[in-house]
């Protein structure tokens, strides 16, 4: 069994299911014109051109944008190529407070309670403040990484926000595991020299080549794999 002595961890889809507050998110940005098959097509359209655009090209990209940013310009260009009327300005706002108020997994907080007793747990996140600032609060984590605040996200390829970590912390890379869900948690701690798990909550489809140390489907199965 390998001897960690930080864990670090990612905040949506790990933490946090941003997927609980899907139908808040489009009555709010649709209003009287919500209806679920309206409501789908949009979470499809997002998935593609927000979420998985993210993680292929805006995560990867030396010139920083924030997130508030990169979701403006998405959905300008959504609501364009669909000739609707919905305001990119309020859907940018919607999308950043509707992620503040994901409920947390059924197994988040006796997690991290448990990894605290015997490791420094560290959040590493693709955020801005604002869209996280009160998921923060759920939890003692040691210390806290926001990408708004470093400049950078997981998937840049000098993996800047995970050098942070490891310079924090003073420690040898492989003393260190990231557990997140997303191509960019994988592949930028494998750049890091950091060890991996995949925590696949929702049976994603998997984005990357590179093997995870360890993949998983809730939090509870780390358990013994950590010895807590």
């Amino acid at each position: 069994m390998k001897e960690y002595k930080v864990i670090c961890i990612d905040m949506f889809q790990t933490l946090v299911n941003i997927e609980s507050r899907v139908e808040y998110i489009w009555k709010r940005i649709l209003e009287e014109d919500y209806n679920e098959e309206l409501r789908d097509k949009y979470v499809q359209t997002v998935r593609i051109k927000i979420v998985d655009k993210f993680h292929i090209s805006e995560s990867t990209s030396t010139k920083f944008k924030s997130l508030k940013e990169i979701f403006f310009e998405s959905f300008k260009d959504i609501f364009e190529e669909n000739q609707v009327k919905y305001c990119p300005n309020y859907a940018t706002r919607v999308f950043m407070e509707e992620h503040d108020r994901a409920d947390l997994y059924h197994d988040s907080k006796e997690f991290i309670n448990r990894a605290n007793k015997k490791y420094k747990v560290c959040l590493v996140s693709d955020a801005d403040t604002e869209m996280i600032e009160n998921q923060v609060k759920n939890f003692d984590f040691d210390e806290i990484f926001i990408s708004e605040d470093i400049q950078s996200y997981k998937g840049e390829p000098n993996y800047k926000i995970f050098k942070e970590v490891i310079n924090h912390y003073n420690i040898e890379p492989r003393k260190i595991i990231h557990i997140g869900d997303s191509s960019s948690d994988i592949i930028g701690a494998n750049r890091a020299g950091i060890d991996t798990c995949w925590i696949n909550r929702h049976n994603y489809r998997k984005r990357f080549h590179i093997k995870p140390d360890y993949e998983t489907e809730s939090l509870n199965e780390l358990f013994p794999i950590l010895n807590i």
